[in-house]
């Protein structure tokens, strides 16, 4: 299978210290939860893709947006993973500073806050992935870099969807689709159901699971054509490894 923890993690045999590991571990998870969710994708629909399938994109989706959220905020990465180390890191209580879908992924911005004002604090800049400025900072350049390279390089029909992609809308439509995702996919995983008539069906879980590895490796993808992102691939090497995953999903 396609390795796609390298395309959300990067280039990570030439990082070293911390980073290193960090990326290393997150990798590996998004590969090895990727490959059961796409199998799911192509076999019967079992009792183990209704109750494990749900829970594999989950923790792609999760997985995957840390690893996007360290690759351009090291601090962040480096941070969590030291303190994990601490003896004062505790499993069974939950550290005030621990990675939130909420907070590092979804911004909690209001929606008609000015992105640019004299009167704004630093500290009250959210620097969630999906936030307004990491937006106008990173992902909009990122997607029109994206789209001129691919229209010049490779006309391979693989990349229909991402020619499609508007850079102005990018980031509003992956925002909005990841909370939508995440919730779904939520709601599998916590088994919220007090009704058989809303447990999930094969088409739920399947175009769930589908959308979710599209919507990582897009993002993946666009991640290396920002230009300060840490271990990036070079554009024909992410370009290729996106390509080896979305036939798998075809």
């Amino acid at each position: 299978m396609a390795a796609i923890g390298h395309l959300l993690c990067g280039k990570n045999e030439n990082c070293e210290g911390i980073a290193k590991t960090a990326l290393s571990q997150l990798s590996s998870s998004i590969d090895t939860f990727a490959e059961r969710a796409v199998s799911f994708l192509s076999g019967d629909f079992t009792h183990d893709a209704l109750t494990f399938g749900p829970f594999c994109a989950r923790v792609l989706l999760e997985n995957s947006c840390a690893a996007l959220v360290g690759r351009l905020d090291s601090f962040r990465m480096l941070y969590l993973s030291e303190f994990q180390t601490q003896p004062e890191y505790e499993h069974g209580k939950r550290a005030k500073s621990a990675f939130s879908w909420t907070g590092d992924v979804i911004p909690e911005e209001k929606q008609q806050q000015q992105l640019w004002n004299l009167d704004h604090d630093l500290s009250k800049i959210s620097r969630a992935l999906f936030s307004k400025h990491l937006d106008h900072l990173y992902w909009k350049p990122a997607v029109e870099r994206m789209l001129d390279y691919s229209s010049q390089h490779d006309s391979d029909p693989l990349l229909t969807e991402i020619r499609s992609l508007d850079a102005d809308n990018f980031i509003s439509t992956v925002r909005g689709k990841s909370i939508q995702l995440y919730s779904t996919l939520s709601k599998g995983v916590h088994w919220e159901f007090f009704t058989s008539a809303l447990v999930f069906d094969e088409t739920t879980v399947k175009s769930a699971i589908r959308d979710t590895c599209l919507l990582v490796s897009q993002l993946g993808l666009a991640s290396h054509f920002i230009p300060t992102a840490y271990a990036s691939l070079p554009h024909s090497d992410a370009l290729g490894t996106y390509k080896s995953f979305r036939e798998e999903l075809a």
